[in-house]
């Protein structure tokens, strides 16, 4: 869950400042948006969305375990996957890689387009289509939710990393102008990924019997 929290906090400030300035502006715009409260209950709707998409792939990770792949060796393949995706990231956080959102671009113009097509939607209504967007590091997010191996754990994992998008997303105006401040987030978010990156690819290593579990002060780092 802390990874979920950081990842959401910091991955904010770097990716979804500059990726959801287009949508606040759009909602801003709308007669419906105009009150602090519209804004309360779009980002409502957004969590909600997060909360259901956790919950999906929470219970999907939960069946497999039950049904197919033995739970433990499932969220070794899963850990192991969950680091590349989240090194993955973290390369692109720093323009050493390219976006993810590069790979679903139709995706994310189609959303574009049926977002422009509202007039005055409902604000949490709009929240929930917000939550839908195609978002890289919405996906990396879902990835903990899976290996949980829990339906319910992976909705918390996406509620805590809904919750920690707020700080940037409600200053996003101020944000977005600060160059200086984005590249020293998406430096510091990159490194955070990359470490628990490490930390997950150890864990799958570990969980698949390849390599031992690591303790340090009675507690499991892997």
């Amino acid at each position: 869950m802390l990874a979920s929290f950081l990842l959401g906090l910091l991955g904010s400030l770097g990716h979804c400042v500059g990726m959801c300035s287009a949508v606040i502006i759009l909602f801003d715009r709308q007669p419906s948006f105009q009150n602090r409260f519209a804004w309360m209950l779009a980002h409502a709707g957004r969590i909600t969305t997060y909360t259901l998409l956790g919950l999906t792939f929470g219970l999907l990770g939960e069946t497999l375990g039950l049904f197919f792949i033995p739970l433990p060796r499932l969220q070794g393949l899963l850990s192991i996957l969950f680091a590349g995706i989240t090194f993955y990231m973290a390369f692109a956080f720093i323009g050493i890689a390219k976006s993810p959102e590069l790979l679903f671009s139709n995706l994310v113009s189609s959303w574009g387009r049926t977002m422009r097509g509202l007039n005055s939607p409902a604000p949490f209504l709009a929240g929930m289509l917000w939550g839908l967007l195609p978002c890289g590091l919405v996906l990396t997010a879902l990835i903990p939710a899976i290996t949980s191996g829990s339906a319910m754990q992976g909705a918390l994992n996406m509620i805590v990393f809904g919750l920690a998008t707020l700080p940037s997303l409600f200053a996003v105006k101020w944000l977005a102008q600060k160059t200086v401040s984005r590249t020293w987030s998406r430096s510091l978010a990159s490194l955070v990924m990359m470490t628990f990156g490490f930390q997950f690819a150890m864990r799958g290593f570990a969980s698949l019997g390849m390599v031992g579990h690591f303790m340090l002060a009675g507690a499991m780092l892997w």
